[in-house]
């Protein structure tokens, strides 16, 4: 069968079998064993099971269920809302409370590296508290969705790190690419929030100010509580960018301290809850390792019937250039990202996509952090952005239309970042080459 062909039908059955509702992990060796049948290839299914051992077999993958631990101990704490408070008592500006919740996601995402945990954990006291300070309704799931987007970006970042893991690119590096990008998107963000904010406030002077909201047990001790939580993500980036430890090292090191800081700080010692945190965490961890197991497993298949060379030769050949190229491969991140979750994209694509951009001169380290920041686009676009559903969670006096029309220019600021991106490839690169030598 032409490579080609091979690989289109072979995506084309995976897609299938999502949308019929088998899970992705089990769609990925479906669509893979019945292609083998297809091609001739059935005798290699026996060697199925050595192929996603060997998958696994990696010491990196360790850090995977520790940070996944990591970030529930510290969302079922009272963490978040103490980060949003903190931040809203030093940001008297118009849309401050939009500014606090999104600096709140930036701190949050950095110690859980979590989208949907970093919206529950800001947004379950940020949307009540914009809604009763008379913000647009629209704005305030907006700020709490786009804010959400960075919990896969800023590090210790689970998506960065299964990219790591398929490419076989320095996590390391990685983790000190996705600083700066991260902190542009949430600059952008919240320059829009307060400029939306501003425009809303003149076009209302004239209504009555908005009733004073009591921020209870707030005199100032929610930044004691989180400058423990504060300290422990500064020790880990220092740790791990100054090569004193590794990613799994730095991962046990970091679940140990949330234990221990979340036990001290908000007295968590229900047995029921720490039971249910290491049952999520289990069934978290299985479900993405599953799906990076049988998409190398996919993708050594396409490898080998040399799909993954011939996608990149037809790509660079049919549309002229790198960059009309990668335009392609960004639009179809774009439409997976509307129907799958982030990680599984970019165990998915990566490992195809990495040739092509190897082949085009596209640093490897820069690529990981664009498919990421297109993954933070996945988490907003409908119908299955996870992130609206979240926020319609901790929200339910919000209906989805508004979150979602809310939520359109995070989306838009998000393109502007990728773009930005691609024109300055060293807003990724700056850091790790200053740092490591990269």
């Amino acid at each position: 069968m032409d490579p080609i062909l091979l690989s289109v039908v072979t995506v084309g059955l995976l897609l299938f079998l999502i949308g019929v509702g088998l899970p992705i992990a089990y769609a990925l060796a479906t669509a893979t064993l019945v292609m083998m049948v297809a091609v001739g290839d059935a005798g290699e299914a026996a060697h199925i099971a050595e192929s996603v051992f060997q998958s696994l077999d990696s010491i990196e993958l360790v850090a995977l269920p520790m940070f996944i631990f990591m970030g529930a101990i510290i969302a079922v704490s009272p963490a978040g809302a103490d980060i949003y408070r903190a931040l809203h008592r030093i940001l008297p500006i118009p849309g401050g409370l939009g500014v606090s919740a999104i600096g709140g996601c930036t701190v949050f995402a950095a110690m859980s590296g979590s989208s949907p945990a970093t919206v529950a954990a800001i947004g379950s006291s940020g949307v009540p508290e914009m809604l009763a300070r008379r913000y647009p309704p629209g704005l305030a799931a907006g700020t709490i969705v786009g804010g959400g987007t960075l919990g896969i970006l800023i590090p210790p970042s689970i998506v960065l790190l299964l990219y790591g893991v398929v490419t076989k690119v320095s996590i390391g590096q990685l983790f000190l690419a996705g600083i700066l990008p991260g902190l542009m998107v949430a600059a952008l963000f919240s320059l829009y929030t307060v400029l939306r904010m501003a425009a809303h406030e003149r076009s209302h002077r004239g209504d009555a100010p908005a009733p004073a909201v009591e921020d209870p047990g707030d005199d100032g001790r929610s930044a004691l509580r989180v400058l423990p939580f504060f300290v422990m993500v500064v020790g880990i980036m220092v740790a791990l960018y100054g090569g004193w430890a590794t990613p799994s090292e730095i991962a046990a090191v970091g679940s140990t301290a949330s234990i221990i800081l979340v036990g001290l700080v908000y007295r968590l010692t229900d047995l029921a809850t720490w039971s249910a945190l290491l049952l999520k965490t289990v069934r978290d961890a299985a479900m993405i390792l599953l799906i990076a197991a049988f998409s190398y497993y996919l993708s050594q298949f396409l490898a080998y019937h040399g799909s993954v060379q011939a996608i990149t030769e037809a790509l660079l050949s049919a549309f002229g250039n790198k960059w009309a190229t990668l335009f392609a491969l960004w639009l179809v991140m774009l439409l997976l990202g509307c129907f799958l979750p982030p990680f599984a994209i970019v165990v998915i694509v990566a490992p195809m996509f990495l040739p092509f951009a190897l082949e085009a001169g596209f640093d490897p380290v820069w690529f990981g952090v664009f498919i990421t920041l297109n993954m933070e686009i996945g988490c907003i676009t409908p119908p299955l952005g996870i992130n609206l559903f979240v926020v319609k969670s901790v929200a339910p006096q919000l209906s989805m239309r508004s979150i979602i029309l809310g939520s359109m220019p995070f989306l838009g600021i998000l393109v502007l970042a990728s773009l930005l991106l691609v024109l300055f490839p060293q807003i990724a690169l700056v850091i790790p080459q200053g740092m490591m030598g990269y």
